[in-house]
């Protein structure tokens, strides 16, 4: 299974936006693996995970060829990671050569009824399809399974377990906080390959709950191997980062590898 990450920055992008603190100013300054777009994923170029504002720029820089995509998951309907308007451009109004196929959509209950309702008001070239949780649903050729994260009450946020035709199976895990007993208890049992876990807060310790740090991020790796889900010497990639933990890319680097946690960079491509 191949993977490419295509942003990696949590929801105002480092350098963030609107700011000009020392994280973002020296990001600027150093640029390379410290500029990072918003987050999404695409796994052997046919299934992408989540659609971000920045996906444009994923597409000029990084290579992405949008056009090829054979299904479109999002894991829940923050616009960091959803941004609707964007697949109106699809359309045929907008393309000189265009897409014969209808791309199936796939999502949590609140991402299908913002789709729905702009279907109805503007037809687009997309089905939809409502994903419950724990329930395995074959999309583009692969076994997907979402799981409940623990990032916004008032939504329904998904993580997922994908595998493919070979049996590689990976955890998809952004955003989410450390995860409630449901999703542990599902987790039990399950061969994991691959793991790409966000890290939001960092180094932060006293943080925004609905995401993790560094911290988290370690104890999930642990007890995913105490458990017998995980390899000590399996690929895990953390991403996912605000310029609220205020580390370098290297610094990054510095505190992760020595517990074989790879950190993400825009762009990153790596096989499970």
């Amino acid at each position: 299974m191949n993977i490419k990450l295509f942003g990696t920055a949590a929801a105002e992008g480092w350098p963030g936006l609107f700011c000009n603190c020392k994280a973002c100013n020296t990001a600027k300054e150093l640029g390379g693996k410290n500029i990072r777009t918003r987050s999404s994923g695409l796994i052997d170029g046919v299934l992408k995970i989540d659609f971000p504002p920045d996906t444009l720029m994923h597409v000029l820089y990084h290579g992405l060829d949008i056009r090829s995509i054979e299904a479109l998951l999002f894991t829940h309907a923050h616009d960091d990671h959803f941004a609707v308007s964007e697949l109106q451009y699809r359309r045929s109004g907008f393309v000189a050569n265009p897409l014969t196929n209808v791309l199936p959509v796939y999502g949590p209950p609140d991402v299908i009824s913002e789709l729905t309702n702009r279907s109805a008001a503007q037809p687009m070239p997309y089905t939809l399809t409502t994903l419950s949780p724990w329930e395995t649903i074959e999309i583009a050729g692969y076994k997907v399974t979402p799981i409940i994260a623990q990032h916004d009450t008032s939504l329904t946020c998904y993580n997922y377990l994908i595998q493919n035709s070979a049996g590689k199976t990976l955890l998809y895990a952004s955003d989410t906080g450390w995860y409630h007993e449901e999703t542990w208890t599902f987790l039990l049992g399950k061969r994991i390959d691959g793991i790409v876990c966000e890290c939001t807060n960092g180094p932060k310790e006293d943080a925004w709950s609905a995401h993790m740090n560094i911290s988290s991020v370690l104890r999930l790796r642990e007890k995913l191997i105490e458990t017998g889900s995980f390899r000590a010497d399996g690929k895990m990639i953390a991403t996912h980062f605000s310029h609220w933990g205020a580390l370098t890319h290297d610094e990054f680097e510095t505190l992760l590898n020595p517990h074989n946690i790879q950190t993400a960079y825009d762009g990153i491509e790596f096989e499970i």
